[in-house]
């Protein structure tokens, strides 16, 4: 039960802590301490982030404007702002420390890439999206695509992995549109599974 007032507004970058406290326990990197756990976290986040208006956050008018959901979205063409905060921000980590961003940078592009591939120019990206409360990324969802319908997008994509709740898209009506294997990240045990997903809007 939605127990809030949700108001969608364009992204405030003071909340980005807030963001990364929500993905930090599911994503970290193969070397680092915590603080560099979180740097490396909030660099995928800020990689999703781009140069446009399509940065939204969704806010409980009932809770002094509390922060509930972030979601970011790309047009083709579009590029992050993340390099110029990474050459700033990882130079107090040692350099074997910051290729295994790099292993993340090669992963997020390849994907973006395959991603941008399958779209046409009056298609948009969803990059990135948390929820920190229950509800509230159906709800951001929701209102982001009410904003988005009037200016003439025809499809929503996105990506994500086995690491995620995929599941989630199909059960929110998102067709699953590519399949594959990122062989980096697999092992003998198991396969790391990618997913394209599209929706109709």
């Amino acid at each position: 039960m939605q127990l809030y007032k949700a108001c969608l507004e364009s992204f405030n970058f003071e909340n980005l802590p807030l963001i990364v406290d929500v993905v930090e326990p599911l994503w970290f990197p193969p070397v680092g301490n915590k603080e560099f756990k979180r740097f490396n976290v909030e660099y995928i986040v800020r990689n999703n982030i781009c140069e446009n208006d399509y940065r939204f956050q969704l806010v409980d008018e009932n809770a002094q404007n509390e922060i509930l959901a972030a979601a970011f979205f790309a047009r083709k063409g579009d590029s992050s702002i993340v390099e110029e905060w990474f050459a700033r921000e990882s130079q107090r980590f040692p350099e074997e420390w910051r290729a295994a961003s790099g292993m993340s940078k090669t992963y997020l592009t390849l994907m973006d890439e395959r991603t941008l591939a399958l779209m046409n120019d009056d298609d948009i990206k969803l990059s990135f999206f948390a929820s920190r409360k229950p509800g509230a990324g159906s709800v951001i969802l929701d209102k982001a695509l009410e904003k988005l319908r009037p200016e003439g997008w025809k499809n929503l994509y996105l990506w994500t992995d086995c690491d995620c709740n995929w599941q989630w898209y199909i059960k929110h009506g998102f067709t699953l549109v590519q399949e594959d294997v990122y062989e980096p990240f697999s092992d003998e045990h198991e396969d790391y599974k990618t997913y394209i997903f599209k929706r109709k809007l």
